[in-house]
């Protein structure tokens, strides 16, 4: 089995694919993981709902946090996990908004009004499975590497 690092192209592709992730934030000093139902805006901004004023809200204002996506096969022998770092603040109002309420509904229900916007810091990505991933070997990334957004990955040199 092994783990081999995802590009930058393939971590936005899987985060554009799917529909519900979990942040990871700080709540009352301890560590809190959280689903959530979201949508990738651009190459550089997830967006969620939440209870304007419930503890994800007070968790995501103007704060570093943690997002995940991931797909595992049920066996656990392979799948991909996708890591975002970034900064979430609330938005309310905007052309952002308006774009992205269509697409991320509450799978908890009614009342979820606070839009929070997580910018993209830190893209991670790896996939577990039989034998090397083509893409990886391919472009050269080595193992844990990290992507800054709008940053392209490493080239090969030639020689």
């Amino acid at each position: 089995m092994s783990v081999t690092p995802l590009t930058q192209s393939e971590c936005l592709a899987k985060l554009a694919a799917h529909s519900v992730g979990r942040i990871a934030v700080t709540s009352r000093a301890l560590p809190a993981i959280i689903p959530v139902n979201y949508a990738l805006t651009g190459r550089t901004t997830i967006v969620f709902r939440t209870e304007p004023h419930g503890m994800l809200a007070r968790a995501t204002e103007n704060t570093v946090v943690a997002f995940e996506v991931d797909e595992l096969a049920r066996d656990g022998r392979s799948g991909w996990s996708v890591l975002v770092v970034g900064v979430a603040n609330h938005i309310q109002g905007s052309s952002l908004v308006r774009a992205v309420e269509t697409r991320v509904s509450s799978a908890v229900g009614e009342g979820r009004d606070q839009f929070v916007a997580i910018t993209i810091g830190q893209l991670t990505g790896r996939a577990v499975g039989e034998g090397p991933s083509a893409a990886g070997e391919k472009e050269g990334i080595p193992r844990g590497h990290r992507y800054a957004v709008g940053v392209s990955p490493p080239k090969r040199r030639a020689g």
